[in-house]
C-alpha cells in the first residue's frame, strides 16, 4: 500500500493571468515555501495564517511579472528570504515595468534581492525537501522542483502545462532549449510524477510524454 505523502500541496489561483502560487508544507512540522506567489501577497499571507504555517522562503519558478508580483508583501509581512535563478535577473529588474504594461494598472514594486538556486539546488521544508532542475526554453532561469514523496511531486512553472509547454515567442527564449528541458524532464523523473503548472490543471509526466513532445 502506497505511503501518503508528508509533503502537502495548497494551490491558490492569483492574478489576470491565472497564475498558479503553490504553498507547499511539511505535514509534520507545519513549516511551508511559497511557490510564485503571482499578486494578492494579503490572500497568500492570510492563507499561510489560517493553515498555521510557518514560511521559510519564496521560490521563482522564473521571473515573469505574473509570478512574482505578490512577493513583496511576503517578505515584509514574513521576512523570508525570495531564491531563483540568477540567469533570470534582467526578468526580475522589468517585472514591475512589464506588470504594470500589460495589466494597465499600477502594481507593487518586486524586491531584487535574491539567493540563487541552480541544478541540483535543495530546499529543505521540515521532514521534506525539493530538488531544483534547471530548465531553460521559456527564460533563460526557469526552473523547475522536484520532490521525491511516495507520490512523485513536480512543480513545473512555465516549463510545461498540461497538453502544453510555455512560450518561446520571447527574444529571450528559446524553442530548442525548452524541448531538451522537456526530455530531460522525461528521462530523468518517474513517469507517475504529478506535475503542479504555472497555469492550468495538473498533469502527470506520463500523460504529457505520451503527448510526444518531439
Amino acid at each position: 500500500m502506497l505511503q501518503k505523502n508528508n509533503l502537502q500541496v495548497e494551490t491558490l489561483t492569483i492574478g489576470q493571468l491565472e497564475t498558479n502560487c503553490y504553498i507547499a508544507y511539511c505535514k509534520q512540522t507545519n513549516e511551508c515555501i511559497v511557490i510564485d506567489p503571482a499578486d494578492s501577497g494579503d490572500f497568500i499571507t492570510q492563507t499561510i495564517l489560517d493553515l498555521k504555517l510557518t514560511p521559510l522562503c519564496i521560490l521563482f519558478t522564473h521571473a515573469h511579472f505574473d509570478h512574482v508580483l505578490g512577493s513583496l508583501e511576503l517578505k515584509l509581512n514574513f521576512d523570508i528570504p525570495i531564491f531563483m535563478n540568477q540567469k533570470d535577473t534582467q526578468l526580475l529588474k522589468k517585472a514591475q515595468s512589464s506588470g504594470k504594461y500589460w495589466l494597465k494598472q499600477e502594481v507593487d514594486p518586486v524586491p531584487q534581492e535574491t539567493k540563487p538556486l541552480s541544478e541540483g539546488s535543495l530546499i529543505q521544508i521540515g521532514k521534506s525537501s525539493l530538488v531544483v532542475y534547471e530548465t531553460p526554453g521559456h527564460t533563460p532561469g526557469s526552473i523547475v522542483l522536484f520532490a521525491n514523496e511516495p507520490q512523485p511531486l513536480l512543480f513545473t512553472g512555465d516549463t510545461l502545462f498540461k497538453a502544453g509547454v510555455g512560450r518561446t515567442d520571447f527574444e529571450y527564449s528559446s524553442p530548442r532549449d525548452l524541448q531538451k528541458s522537456i526530455q530531460k524532464l522525461f528521462a530523468t523523473l518517474p513517469p507517475e510524477t504529478i506535475c503542479y503548472p504555472g497555469h492550468g490543471e495538473t498533469t502527470t509526466l506520463l500523460e504529457e510524454n505520451n503527448l510526444n513532445y518531439d
